[in-house]
């Protein structure tokens, strides 16, 4: 009896193993057979989005070109060289599943496998897209630095002649002595005011009054003097 029970255990899991089996073979073989069906619509999304990785590629070259920092250049061309590689590599693959490299259409083999193909060519494609997005990124940054720095010296340069007017409309005081000085040495000479000696000291006195007062009124009517005052005067008020 217990050969017999030992045998019906035997066969009762032979026939789990076989269903099980025959579970994952259908499974298998309908994850396939879809994929076999959706291989042409695949295969050409995928020549689509390499062919427009290669064009823009182009474009990115032409961003790199346009960048004036050495160091920034550097990083935007070693990033660009791996697009390019991953992008040349990733082409050159589907033209070896392809009939030829102007045909979509899929081989045989290559249709009938396309499901274990189709994983390891979209994270190619989607490492492809990663790349491009961190160069976009790092583009766009770089070109914000370069306008805020450009922002930056561009309201420095329109602060600085505020300062430079301010500073040369506002007379040195060396320069107004200078001024007045030489106001005064080209200042014709005063006339010499004589008086007729008199004996009595009080009309000396009186004449000496007269003829100060005289030279005063002349100093007064000089418009070199009105001009070296006016000069003085506007010094002062814009000397802070």
């Amino acid at each position: 009896m217990s050969d017999s029970s030992s045998r019906q255990w035997i066969l009762l899991l032979s026939l789990t193993a076989l269903l099980l089996s025959l579970a994952v073979l259908a499974q298998t073989a309908s994850r396939y057979a879809s994929a076999y069906f959706a291989a042409p619509r695949e295969v050409s999304a995928f020549v689509d989005a390499v062919d427009s990785s290669i064009a823009e590629n182009e474009s990115y070259d032409k961003d790199v070109a346009k960048v004036q920092r050495l160091e920034d250049k550097l990083r935007l061309s070693r990033l660009l060289r791996d697009i390019q590689r991953d992008g040349d590599g990733l082409r050159e693959d589907l033209n070896a599943l392809l009939l030829s490299e102007d045909d979509t259409r899929l081989r045989t083999s290559a249709r009938v496998l396309w499901a274990s193909r189709r994983l390891d060519l979209e994270q190619r494609v989607r490492r492809i897209d990663l790349l491009r997005m961190r160069f976009l990124v790092m583009h766009m940054g770089i070109i914000a630095g370069v306008a805020t720095e450009a922002a930056t010296k561009q309201e420095a340069i329109t602060k600085d002649p505020e300062k430079a007017v301010a500073l040369f409309s506002t007379p040195r005081r060396d320069a107004m002595h200078r001024s007045v000085t030489e106001s005064i040495k080209t200042m014709p000479p005063l006339r010499r005011v004589t008086t007729q000696p008199i004996s009595h000291q009080e009309s000396v006195e009186g004449s000496h009054r007269r003829g100060w007062a005289g030279v005063v009124q002349e100093l007064q009517r000089s418009p070199l003097l009105h001009k070296r005052h006016a000069s003085i005067e506007m010094a002062l008020t814009q000397t802070p």
